[in-house]
């Protein structure tokens, strides 16, 4: 491993000498008689400390530290002084021109922790300096992905979804033709797949759009248990098979200060999570409370059977199933949006799946 270099400065040469024969086991030692000697050194070395006696008499100590610092500003500074100098030595601190001071005479002992300790300094300043220099080359990093991300959403939203509004607009040309059975199941499975890869892109758009999106950030007074009803009556037209119901809100309205479009995205994902999962012929459980500090929503079903996923897996952006070739469904994006939103709230969310009930509890600040 390299030796720290370290300059010494002293106009008296039996000083330098001790200076010398004190340090040169553990560091490599340059020495200067004088302040402009010294500045000449700096050209031609970097180092790790520099030791100056105050009282020299072409350039005093603290001097030559105020040239020092603009040349070599990573150095550590440390003054040789008398108790006389003191005044000047506490301006030069206050000033940050050095890192400490040696009264004369010193202990050897003391001499070399000090000096320990001015290694250490440096060193834990280039430790920084370096992570300092990795964090700006992984923002920029960061920066050049972020774009890729965009570029990436650009084509989703134009390349994917083109072909797949064509597909599915020719299904439904199909749906309408009198075809043999057998030809019906594969055309309603084709169906199916293509709603659900819809839902999947126009999710991991939605996604991007609320952490960039200044609307949503726009706030107005909303009544939630009217948007609930809302959002609740659009998806029971499609589910009305499940015969799942929704248990009576109280008539009181619920009146908080929210985005209403953030809201009406994370009612609509949880209700359709309840009617998809949801055990038939059962209620879906809706409870608000508010305290002064926040307001908080509750949802509770019963599920046919237990989720193989974890809360963790389930509310994660892009986890994939198990059984990824065979799984005939799954959860979707749907739960990591709910995430997403109140993240950018700087809300709580809790998922509970045990037992086949499915709670989720979402707490936002007001």
């Amino acid at each position: 491993m390299e030796k720290h270099k370290v300059l010494c400065i002293d106009d008296e040469t039996h000083n330098l000498e001790a200076l010398e024969r004190l340090l040169r086991k553990k560091y490599e030692i340059v020495t200067a008689s004088s302040g402009p000697e010294a500045l000449e050194k700096l050209k031609d070395h970097r180092f790790s400390l520099i030791i100056s006696d105050q009282k020299m008499p072409e350039m005093t100590g603290v001097e030559f530290f105020m040239e020092a610092k603009k040349n070599q500003p990573e150095a550590i500074r440390v003054l040789l002084t008398g108790y006389t100098d003191l005044e000047s030595v506490i301006n030069a601190i206050n000033q940050g021109q050095i890192y400490r001071y040696i009264t004369k005479p010193w202990e050897p002992e003391e001499f070399l922790g000090v000096v320990h300790q001015a290694i250490e300094v440096h060193e834990m300043k280039g430790t920084i300096a370096r992570q300092n220099e990795q964090l700006m080359r992984a923002n920029e990093e960061l920066k050049s992905l972020d774009q890729l991300k965009t570029d990436f959403m650009l084509l989703v939203n134009h390349e994917l979804k083109t072909p797949l509004t064509a597909i599915f607009s020719f299904v439904q040309l199909l749906e309408e033709e009198s075809l043999p059975p057998e030809q019906k199941l594969y055309l309603d499975k084709i169906s199916k797949n293509t709603k659900r890869l819809q839902e999947l892109i126009n999710d991991t758009l939605l996604i991007t759009k609320i952490k960039t999106d200044s609307k949503m950030n726009s706030k107005d007074d909303i009544d939630l248990k009217q948007l609930v009803q809302e959002q609740w009556q659009n998806l029971e037209k499609d589910f009305s098979n499940q015969k799942i119901a929704l248990s009576d809100l109280s008539d009181s309205p619920f009146i908080q200060h929210v985005n209403q479009k953030s809201m009406e995205i994370i009612f609509k994902k949880i209700l359709h999570n309840c009617f998809i999962h949801g055990k038939p012929e059962t209620k879906v459980h809706i409870q608000f409370e508010e305290t002064d500090e926040h307001w908080s929503l509750t949802c509770t079903n019963e599920l046919t059977k237990d989720l193989e996923k974890t809360s963790e897996e389930l509310l994660s952006a892009f986890s994939t199933d198990k059984d990824i070739l065979n799984h005939s469904g799954g959860s979707g994006l749907g739960l990591a949006v709910i995430q997403a939103i109140v993240n950018l709230f700087a809300g709580k969310l809790k998922l509970n799946t045990a037992d086949k009930k499915f709670v989720i509890s979402i707490r936002f600040p007001k």
